[in-house]
């Protein structure tokens, strides 16, 4: 590599640190500086100990003067404490700020992970670069979370060379003898030193290097943090987990699981770590071993000579160690400060992640008091797939209108309501909301349009009634009138602590476990109760039986007013009293009216789906 492509990657590898401890410096206010100070006060201290060290043992060898060896010794003993005190506030300090920065740039993470375009959330180029970096940061506290350290190794390593450097040119190019007479040995042997630590200097960076590099590699190969995070914080903490694992006596075959794919390759990748250590810098050890040893006869043969005080011997023994351990060191670093910066290349390629839902021409919502929803000849494939979920399909839906997209499992009803969301955008074709494309409004806005229930929906450990206002602050009526509409309403005045009572037991040791179908009517009647003017349903009624779901959207259909309102099923209870029926197969719209339309023409697909279900209906 020529010396410009050299000067390109180093600048490439100081900005992308400059950026990693500028974002340290906003989530951890102070952590970066209280660092680099301890830093200075690490790499300093020695030096202070040594040099009144030196002073005590020439004052010993020569005037004897007791006063100023009090003076020494209370130097001495009233550094080291004061010194000390100041490192445990230091230490304490830190330790707070760590953990600040860890929890916030836990948040920032998360934060940046669910702000991101939907697309791109379910993309597993993106969802691999997430766990990536969360095994990274928080299983071999690299990436983010080693920033600082490296940050504050290296300065300690600069100022303890630069220190040790100083000691010994002064040392060296003093050429007179104790007695005051010349000796050009002091010259020899200072330029022999000097071939020493260059030598030194070559291996520590050359094994650094390749430590470095594959130390990376090892890393990278390694998938076993999404193993572990699975078994241990996702299914382990699941409720229905245990039941299973004790039915199906599943206790070993998990046991081998995070074993075989998850504990045993992480056990692979530290001791695969270990051996490189062990191999190349080991060698680093025995050139520094050798360098100790040169060290020792080269100020031992001074002193000998009587070029120096035996002070001076204490001095400068200890310079050349100390620079010979920190020059390694200091190599070490910044191999690790190179393979780290390819963790960060890749956390600020997730953070960098543009989201196509952002732009500047991003219109307005005005209030309306009709709304319509047009899907134009709309296809839609989702990322890295060639075939088409949704094929040329051209729709309406409007206020006051109730509208039932039917179709068997896997026949794209889904996605079009994610489409309709704006949760994805077309491929081919457009979807406009009164007349204008969606991906031109604010797309905040544009959600705040819609209150959905998926089929896969969530709800969060908190009181009944914040789950169902999604807020903290929430009108008690409108809460229980819209759990009336999702026909829970009793079960919850029966609770012991009604809109107060905590779901589920993973926050508050009193919450309470729902069923299936208690969780979707919850669901439903947090829908409810956001009152936008698209209400879409989309199988929440699977966990309840036909009946029960009949009835419930019998309900929640007098209770929409003038909204627009979707419902999606593979079970056909909503299709009697919508206005329009959409029947999808295979992601192409094959047909199109209302119930008594669709149910004349027997060879369709609307007439076969509702005659197979009738029964449940009549």
């Amino acid at each position: 590599m020529t010396i410009i492509p050299r000067i390109k990657a180093f600048v490439a590898e100081f900005h992308i640190m400059k950026r990693a401890c500028a974002l340290v410096r906003e989530l951890s206010p102070g952590y970066l500086e209280f660092n680099l100070i301890k830093s200075l006060l690490d790499a300093t201290v020695p030096f202070i100990a040594i040099y009144v060290a030196a002073l005590i043992i020439d004052e010993l060898v020569g005037d004897k003067n007791l006063n100023v060896l009090l003076v020494y010794v209370t130097l001495s003993v009233g550094g080291t404490a004061f010194f000390t005190i100041i490192t445990l506030f230091l230490t304490k300090k830190i330790d707070v700020l760590n953990a600040m920065f860890i929890i916030r740039i836990k948040k920032y993470l998360n934060d940046k992970k669910y702000s991101m375009d939907y697309a791109m959330h379910e993309n597993p180029k993106y969802t691999e670069l997430h766990a990536k970096i969360v095994e990274v940061m928080f299983l071999t506290n690299g990436g983010m979370s080693s920033v600082t350290k490296l940050l504050s190794d290296i300065c300690h390593h600069l100022i303890s060379l630069t220190i040790a450097t100083g000691i010994l040119i002064v040392s060296s190019l003093d050429t007179s003898t104790v007695d005051g007479s010349f000796s050009w040995v002091s010259i020899l042997f200072f330029i022999l030193t000097l071939a020493v630590i260059v030598i030194s200097v070559f291996f520590s960076a050359r094994n650094s290097k390749i430590v470095g590099e594959k130390e990376y590699n090892l890393t990278q190969n390694s998938s076993t943090n999404k193993y572990l995070d699975y078994y241990h914080y996702h299914y382990m903490e699941d409720d229905q987990a245990g039941k299973d694992i004790h039915l199906f006596n599943q206790r070993k075959l998990i046991i081998g699981e995070v074993l075989s794919k998850g504990r045993l390759p992480w056990m692979k990748v530290l001791n695969g770590r270990y051996s490189l250590h062990q191999k190349y810098f080991g060698m680093n050890v025995l050139i520094s071993t050798f360098v100790g040893g040169y060290a020792y006869i080269y100020v031992g043969l001074r002193a000998l000579a009587g070029h120096i005080t035996l002070g001076s011997v204490i001095k400068s023994y200890a310079s050349i160690t100390i620079l010979i351990f920190n020059i390694n060191e200091l190599f070490i670093a910044l191999s690790q400060v190179k393979s780290n910066n390819r963790y960060l290349r890749s956390f600020f390629e997730f953070i960098d992640a543009t989201s196509e839902q952002q732009s500047d021409k991003q219109l307005r919502i005005k209030n309306c008091e009709t709304w319509e929803v047009v899907f134009h000849n709309v296809s839609f494939r989702y990322p890295n797939s060639d075939d088409y979920v949704i094929k040329n399909v051209s729709m309406k839906i409007t206020s006051n209108r109730r509208v039932a997209i039917v179709g068997m499992n896997g026949s794209g009803k889904t996605t079009v309501i994610k489409l309709l969301c704006g949760l994805y955008q077309p491929d081919e074709g457009c979807i406009t909301l009164n007349g204008k494309d969606i991906r031109d409004y604010d797309n905040e806005e544009y959600l705040k349009l819609f209150n959905v229930v998926f089929q896969d929906f969530q709800l969060l450990s908190l009181p009944i009634g914040e789950n169902i206002a999604a807020s903290r602050d929430y009108d008690d009526d409108k809460v229980w009138k819209s759990l009336e509409v999702a026909g829970i309403d009793d079960y919850v005045r029966g609770l012991p602590h009604k809109l107060k009572q905590p779901i589920y037991k993973y926050v508050h040791a009193y919450g309470i476990n729902l069923s299936g179908g208690e969780e979707q009517k919850m669901a439903i009647a947090r829908a409810h109760y956001k009152n936008a003017p698209f209400v879409i349903l989309d199988e929440p009624t699977a966990a309840l039986d036909p009946v029960a779901e009949f009835d419930i959207y019998n309900r929640f259909n007098e209770m929409i007013d003038n909204k627009a309102a979707v419902f999606i099923s593979h079970r056909l209870s909503s299709c009697k009293f919508c206005d329009t029926i959409y029947v999808f197969d295979h992601g192409v719209l094959i047909q199109k009216g209302c119930h008594e339309k669709l149910c004349k023409d027997t060879a369709g697909k609307y007439y076969e789906l509702w005659n197979a279900q009738a029964q449940y209906y009549s």
